[in-house]
């Protein structure tokens, strides 16, 4: 019987993909099953190792790490040379799954990075910058929150990620918290449960793995994992009213994955300075048993402090992971190559030691395939190069990601209605900031002078330079981030107070900076540094954006959640009296 030309070549390529991958591309649910027979248990353990290496280029020590360590995911980081700019990292993507494609399986790699937008974004260059979960959370608007996911999966997808390792669902209750803050959509469960469950779906329809985060939740420390072992001191019941909440609501929307934290939690798992991450109870009793979750549970980094001091060492503590119930073990590249290819031997070598059935191993292999069959990347693993500027970093992103943050910016403190600003034609602005907001002022107003703070805890040389400029200006705005944290930031603002010139302070990171200055005339959160949060504040500041956002926090003593001004509205009499 005659083939058409079109028919010949989908046969060719379905051969192909035989030939690569051991079975036909097709929607099979058996597929991974008996890709899973094939496999040696080295392989099978590799496919639960999720490594980093430092680098642009695929490197000899990724090479490593793919074809010694048979590793089923790569992690990437910017702060590792990793991800510069779209076209580059769709270059390096392309560049490790060549490599993948040539072990013994073929198997692809499922490749992930921490894209949550506003603070936390390994791609920016090029890219279209979102504002973060807090932004999200003052407009209180679920379908920007999940045109936000949408637009993140879509840039994701077309550089060659799979996974993102977002969104952050800890709702942050703790005003002190060192690494949550903007993160939260809020302190609200119920907000961050309807937010989360939105950026899932977004993520999730748009072909990424969308990941849950840090379960049983990370929003009432003032300790960072990343440095040491935060507790959890919360009853039972009170975790279910808070921490819980946002978790539920996500395995109720369907979530690929759930990342584990480093944070010990009595009420769940009373062993002392045992982390979650490490808690059978925690993740088999609660997460699959209770909760009724069957998808994948990757742990935090296990270089982390929070995890890495304790039990031995990585390997080891790597072994009690899966012990527990994880799938997928981060490995960050704090850890050398060597260092990560140690844990693999550590896990391989546990199964034969009989510390680890080969039956749990299969379970959560099972699972990494099925993901990755889900996302599609067994049958289309590259991705087309002259593609990536067509589709990352447009301009209907950019306008999409600039009119949320227009709309999160919340107005909290207005003296004497000085907001919008008015200036004639020859008055002058003094702004000083840790990021740059020169270019957004000068486009409403020409005279104006900043001085650069180059880091969030400046000197006192800094703030007596900062002082000295701003004498002969006639207004000041100052841009602070997380000034709860950093003392010298307060001082910054104080000395500034007492030149008796308006003064104008804009957050640039967490809502709670006014608490250390109640009294400057002007206040106003922007919940994040990337150019589209600076553009919304200044444009708020001149009037040309009309303030929406509410705090989706409290501000202790003094600002209640859900207050916020408006500029078609008199001023509220602010703050509250204790």
């Amino acid at each position: 019987m005659a083939r058409s030309a079109s028919g010949w070549l989908c046969l060719a390529l379905a051969l192909a993909v035989v030939f690569q991958t051991g079975f036909m591309p097709v929607n099979d649910s058996t597929a991974p099953t008996g890709q899973l027979a094939r496999m040696t248990l080295e392989e099978k353990v590799g496919q639960m190792i999720m490594a980093g290496f430092y680098g642009e280029k695929p490197t000899e020590e990724a090479r490593k790490l793919i074809q010694q360590g048979h590793v089923g995911s790569i992690i990437l980081f910017a702060y590792t040379g990793n991800v510069k700019e779209p076209l580059q990292t769709a270059r390096l993507t392309n560049g490790l799954q060549a490599m993948a494609q040539k072990t013994r399986l073929g198997l692809p790699l499922q490749i992930a990075t921490d894209q949550e937008g506003g603070v936390v974004a390994r791609l920016t260059t090029g890219a279209t910058e979102l504002p973060g979960n807090m932004a999200l959370g003052a407009t209180r608007n679920p379908s920007l929150a999940r045109q936000a996911a949408e637009i993140t999966a879509k840039e994701l997808k077309a550089i060659g990620i799979q996974m993102n390792l977002a969104p952050n669902v800890d709702v942050n209750v703790n005003p002190a918290n060192p690494v949550i803050g903007v993160r939260s959509y809020g302190e609200d469960p119920k907000l961050v449960a309807e937010l989360g469950a939105e950026q899932i779906k977004g993520l999730q329809k748009n072909g990424v793995i969308a990941t849950a985060k840090h379960f049983p939740g990370h929003g009432d420390t003032h300790v960072d994992s990343h440095l040491g072992l935060p507790v959890i001191d919360k009853s039972r019941q009170e975790l279910e009213q808070v921490e819980l909440v946002p978790f539920k609501r996500a395995i109720a929307s369907g979530v690929d994955a759930i990342m584990t934290a480093h944070i010990h939690v009595p009420a769940l798992d009373p062993t002392p300075d045992l982390p979650a991450t490490l808690s059978e109870p925690i993740l088999t009793g609660l997460l699959r048993k209770k909760l009724g979750y069957d998808g994948l549970i990757i742990t935090d980094s296990m270089a982390m402090a929070g995890v890495a001091g304790y039990f031995g060492g990585v390997p080891q503590a790597a072994v009690k992971a899966v012990q527990a119930g994880a799938d997928i073990i981060l490995l960050t590249p704090e850890l050398t190559t060597e260092e990560q290819l140690d844990v693999h031997k550590a896990v391989v070598q546990a199964v034969k030691r009989g510390e680890l059935s080969e039956k749990r191993i299969n379970q959560s292999v099972l699972r990494i395939l099925r993901a990755k069959w889900k996302v599609g990347v067994f049958t289309d693993r590259y991705v087309p190069l002259h593609q990536v500027p067509k589709k990352v970093g447009i301009g209907k992103h950019h306008s999409r990601a600039l009119a949320m943050a227009q709309q999160a910016v919340t107005l909290v403190k207005n003296d004497a209605n000085l907001l919008p600003l008015r200036l004639d034609e020859g008055q002058k602005v003094g702004i000083i900031s840790p990021y740059s907001l020169l270019e957004y002022v000068q486009r409403h107003h020409a005279e104006a002078e900043e001085l650069y703070l180059n880091q969030v805890n400046p000197s006192d040389d800094m703030i007596q330079a900062a002082v000295a400029m701003a004498r002969d200006k006639d207004v000041l705005l100052v841009g602070t981030y997380s000034a709860n944290l950093y003392p010298q930031q307060v001082k910054l603002v104080r000395a500034l107070q007492t030149l008796k010139k308006p003064l104008i302070v804009i957050g640039l990171r967490n809502p709670y900076d006014i608490k250390e200055f109640p009294d400057v005339n002007a206040y106003l959160n922007a919940y994040g540094f990337r150019k589209v949060s600076l553009q919304a504040a200044v444009e708020t500041v001149f009037g040309a954006n009309q303030p929406q956002g509410k705090l989706p926090v409290t501000i202790p003593d003094l600002y209640p959640y859900g207050h916020g001004l408006s500029y078609s509205h008199p001023a509220q009499v602010w703050p509250q009296a204790k």
